[in-house]
C-alpha cells in the first residue's frame, strides 16, 4: 500500500467564524429557544431534562425521574431512607445515595477538591472519605431580573466575634475567625458596573452613574432607577453576540407595540417601531455583547392594555417590563409576548489537508474485480509438494469504452478512488475520508483531494 507524507504546504490550520441565529420567544413566564417544541418524556416532564427555553448539558438523566432514596454502603449493604445507627450524616466511608438518577460525586480527600455548591463550613466539618454529590441535568436558560429603584444593589453582611465555647459553632467562618449572621451580597447589575463603564467610548449611555451636568443624564444612576436585566448564558451565543444583531419585539394583545434595535451597532437599543409611537427614536437600553447582557431602561408607557408585569399591580407595558418579571416561572403576563433575536459568534478551528494522487501512481488494485473474471487466479502446483508457484499471467480487465462491441478500446489501467485513509506517524489508521462518488483514476491523471477537519 503506498503512503504519501503531508508536507508543510499540504496542511493549513485556520479558524472559521460562524454567526448562528438565536431566537427566544417569551410568553407567560416561559421562554422557547429557536421555536423548539417541548418534548415530553414517557416518565419525565421533559425528555432531555430541560424545558423548551433551556439547554441541557450532556443530556444526562434523559427521561429519568427520581425514585425512593436508598443508601448503599461500601460493603454492598443497602439501606432505606432511615440512616443506619453510627453512620455519618453524609454517609462517609464509601456510602453512596441511590435515587434513580445519575449524579456527580467526589470524596473529601487531602487535595481539597469539591463542588462549588458545597459550602466551606460543610466541607471543613465533614470527615475524610465523606461523599459530596451534585445533580444532573445541568441546564442553562436566559433569565430576566427586574430592579425597582428601591431594590438594594448592595447588601452588607453581618459579622461578630466568636461567642460560643466549642468550635466550630453555628455560623463560624474558619478563614475570617468570626461568626457570620448574614452574608453580604451584590446585585448582578451592580457587579456589571465596571463592564458598563468600560464601553463608554461607544456611547454616553454606557455610564453606570452620572457625575455632573456634563453627562447626558446628569442625575441617572443604575443604582436608583427602574430597569430590567436579561442575562444570556454563553452556551447560546458562543464567544460573543454579534454586534448590531439584537432585535427585541414587544407584543400586546397580538399587536406589535414596540421594537428595539441596535441600528448603530454601538450597543444602543433604539425604539424603531411602530413609527411615531411613544418613545420612538429614543434609546431604551444597552447591550453588553461580550458579556451577554441586555439592560433595559426605557420606562415610557407604550400603547396597549395594562397587564400584570411586576407583582400583583397592573401597569402599562414598558421596555423595563420586557420579558416580564422573571423567566421560567409558573405565571406571568398573559396579554404580552416577547421575541428576542440575535446572532452568536462561533469560532471553529479547522484543519485543511491536501492529499495528492500523482500521475502514474495508484493505478493498481488487489480487488478481484480488477482482473478479468475468467482469468485463473489460483496458484499452480506443477512440482508436486516441493513448490507453490502463483500464476503470473492473470489478465487485467480492460474497461476502456469503444464505439464497437469488439474489439474494445486501447488498454489503459484504470482504478477508482473510493476512500482516502489518514494515518499517524506509526501508520495507524486514524480517519477515513470518502468522496460522494468513486473518482476514476488513470495513469495520465493526477488529483488533489481537499480534506477538512473541525478540531
Amino acid at each position: 500500500m503506498p503512503y504519501y507524507k503531508f508536507t508543510s504546504n499540504d496542511i493549513f490550520i485556520n479558524t472559521i467564524k460562524a454567526y448562528p441565529e438565536v431566537k427566544f420567544t417569551i410568553y407567560n413566564g416561559t421562554a422557547s429557544y429557536n421555536d423548539r417544541p417541548v418534548a415530553p418524556g414517557k416518565f419525565a416532564r421533559y425528555l432531555n431534562g430541560a424545558p423548551s427555553g433551556a439547554v441541557s448539558l450532556y443530556e444526562l438523566n434523559t427521561d429519568r425521574v427520581s425514585s425512593s432514596l436508598t443508601w448503599t454502603r461500601g460493603d454492598g449493604t443497602t439501606y432505606g431512607r432511615t440512616i443506619p445507627e453510627g453512620a455519618p450524616p453524609t454517609y462517609g466511608g464509601g456510602g453512596v445515595p441511590d435515587n434513580g438518577m445519575i449524579y456527580g460525586w467526589v470524596t473529601k480527600q487531602g487535595s481539597g477538591l469539591q463542588f462549588r455548591t458545597t459550602t466551606k463550613l460543610n466541607y471543613n466539618s465533614a470527615q475524610y472519605g465523606t461523599i459530596f454529590t451534585s445533580s444532573y441535568p445541568l441546564t442553562s436558560s436566559i433569565t430576566k431580573t427586574y430592579y425597582a429603584w428601591t431594590t438594594p444593589r448592595v447588601v452588607s453582611g453581618t459579622f461578630w466575634g466568636v461567642g460560643c465555647g466549642a468550635l466550630p459553632c453555628p455560623g463560624y467562618d474558619v478563614t475570617l475567625g468570626v461568626q457570620v449572621s448574614s452574608n453580604g451580597s451584590v446585585a448582578r447589575i451592580r457587579a456589571l458596573k465596571n463592564s458598563i463603564n468600560y464601553y463608554r467610548y461607544l456611547s454616553p449611555h454606557f455610564k453606570y452613574a452620572a457625575t455632573g451636568s456634563g453627562d447626558m443624564y446628569p442625575t441617572r444612576s443604575f443604582d436608583h432607577i427602574d430597569l430590567g436585566l436579561i442575562s444570556i448564558p454563553s452556551i447560546f451565543y458562543g464567544s460573543s453576540i454579534k454586534k448590531g444583531t439584537v432585535d427585541l419585539k414587544f407584543y400586546n394583545s397580538g399587536s406589535l407595540i414596540g421594537r428595539a434595535q441596535d441600528v448603530g451597532r454601538n450597543g444602543e437599543l433604539i425604539h424603531t417601531e411602530p413609527e411615531g409611537s411613544n418613545g420612538s427614536g429614543s434609546v431604551v437600553g444597552i447591550v453588553l455583547y461580550n458579556e451577554g447582557m441586555v439592560i433595559l431602561t426605557g420606562s415610557r408607557p407604550l400603547a396597549g392594555q395594562t397587564d400584570q408585569y411586576i407583582g400583583s399591580a397592573a401597569d402599562y407595558p414598558r421596555w423595563i417590563y420586557f420579558g416580564g418579571e422573571t423567566i421560567q416561572k409558573t405565571t406571568g403576563s398573559t396579554n404580552s409576548a416577547y421575541i428576542m433575536n440575535m446572532s452568536g459568534t462561533s469560532k471553529i478551528p479547522t484543519m485543511t489537508m491536501f492529499a495528492g494522487a500523482p500521475k502514474g501512481r495508484l493505478n493498481h488494485s488487489n480487488n478481484p474485480s480488477f482482473r478479468v473474471y475468467s482469468a485463473n487466479g489460483r496458484p499452480t502446483n506443477n512440482l508436486g509438494d516441493r513448490a507453490y508457484v502463483e500464476n503470473d499471467n492473470i489478465e487485467i480487465k480492460n474497461i476502456v469504452s469503444s464505439s464497437f462491441p469488439d474489439p474494445t478500446g486501447s488498454f489503459e489501467k484504470t482504478t477508482y478512488i473510493s476512500k482516502i485513509g489518514l494515518y499517524d506517524k506509526n501508520r495507524n489508521l486514524i480517519a477515513i475520508a470518502k468522496p460522494a462518488t468513486p473518482i476514476r483514476k488513470t495513469a495520465e491523471r493526477d488529483f488533489t483531494f481537499k480534506l477538512k477537519l473541525d478540531l
